[in-house]
């Protein structure tokens, strides 16, 4: 009977890594693909976005400035000034932009949207501390407000049969 009852246990065990390992093998790849489809839809963000004087870097490690956009019948390629006191010019595939740099007007307005974004949490923060202590006061002013209230005779009653009721037992 024991053993029975132990090969049942190990065949229920192997059923569930089985499973486990089936269900792996499925999600690994839809988990791949998702990853591959937000970094496409990025670079294709990007490459939608470039403009005329946008600082870039390329894949190859070619640091320029854009100072053209050309579109090609299946492509959309990029002249990119190079060099510091000799420039050149180098024409690129858009895809082979590896990153563009922010300007110091677009730096200076994400700070600012920054400071602004951690200036009403904390402002909300402060709300939330106020609201807080003024459920506080008033739960206090309620219990106050209660043990304040007169006894009604029933009230008055039920202590009297109490403090009877402690005397006997003390007796």
């Amino acid at each position: 009977m024991e053993s029975l009852l132990l090969a049942t246990t190990e065949n229920i065990v192997n059923y569930i890594l089985i499973a486990v390992v089936v269900l792996m093998l499925i999600a690994l790849p839809i988990m791949m693909n998702q990853k591959n489809k937000r970094e496409t839809q990025k670079i294709q963000e990007q490459t939608n976005s470039l403009k005329v004087g946008d600082k870039i870097l390329t894949t190859s490690g070619v640091y320029g400035t854009i100072t053209e956009i050309k579109f090609d019948d299946t492509q959309k390629l990029v002249v990119i000034e190079t060099g510091g006191k000799t420039k050149s010019y180098m024409t690129v595939d858009a895809y082979a932009i590896y990153t563009v740099f922010k300007s110091e007007e677009e730096l200076k307005a994400e700070q600012q949207a920054k400071l602004e974004a951690d200036k009403a949490k904390e402002q909300e923060k402060k709300e939330k501390k106020e609201h807080k202590k003024e459920e506080n006061t008033e739960v206090k002013e309620e219990t106050e407000v209660k043990a304040e209230e007169p006894k009604t005779e029933e009230v008055k009653e039920v202590e009297v049969v109490e403090e009877k009721s402690n005397k006997k037992k003390g007796k």
